[in-house]
């Protein structure tokens, strides 16, 4: 506040002269002291910024990342519990190689006899589903936070949506499809009876991996 920083400067000066004998005139420490209109339009500020909520392209896209990766943790779930089929199905296939002599394959056909072994079609659409499911939730959750980490998406977008007079807040959406490597984000007008996006395609395309680096690094880290 520059009543608190002139107080400061004259209550120096008033101190430096009182000590060499010289008089202070009325008036001359005491303007800086604060009316209440002065605290009234302080507080009233400081309100104003605590209700405001501040929100950009950034968060938007952080928020939108954050969101990505907890589906994808669902997908994953999804997909561990769709492959316990699987691995008796494995199972029984490897006792089927094994299966030598008249003894094995009797002990064989009685374990099929007693547990159903077979994959239905239900079993394959779940396990289908969750593979599509942790790519395309890994697919946005990556382009998403490399968006929100590059300053010419963020700010551009951000001056864009001040420009014109759309909402800058949890409103917001975001949407990323990596097949044409584009990013959508739509935006509520000021007065909230509109709609707006910002598109933004192609910069991303140093952030992809081949076939390869997916691989490799699911070895890596214990797939």
């Amino acid at each position: 506040m520059e009543q608190v920083k002139l107080s400061r400067t004259l209550a120096t000066g008033a101190s430096y002269y009182a000590a060499n004998g010289g008089i202070a005139p009325d008036g001359s420490v005491t303007r800086a002291q604060l009316s209440a209109e002065m605290v009234s339009a302080y507080n009233t500020a400081i309100a104003d910024v605590q209700s405001t909520t501040y929100y950009n392209t950034a968060n938007l896209l952080e928020d939108s990342a954050a969101a990505a990766l907890d589906n994808l943790s669902v997908a994953v779930d999804s997909l561990v519990a769709a492959t316990t089929t699987f691995a008796a199905v494995s199972a029984v296939a490897d006792m089927a190689a094994d299966a030598d002599t008249i003894s094995e394959q009797q002990e064989l056909k009685a374990t099929l006899n007693t547990t159903d072994m077979t994959i239905t079609d239900t079993d394959v659409a779940e396990y289908n589903t969750a593979l599509a499911e942790v790519e395309t939730y890994a697919q946005e959750a990556a382009g998403f936070l490399s968006a929100s980490q590059s300053v010419e998406i963020t700010s551009g977008t951000d001056n864009w949506a001040n420009q014109n007079n759309f909402r800058m807040d949890q409103t917001a959406t975001a949407s990323y499809t990596a097949a044409n490597d584009l990013l959508i984000m739509t935006f509520v007008t000021q007065n909230g009876n509109g709609y707006a996006t910002a598109s933004v395609g192609g910069y991303m395309t140093g952030n992809f991996k081949t076939v390869d680096d997916i691989y490799n690094a699911g070895i890596a880290y214990g797939g």
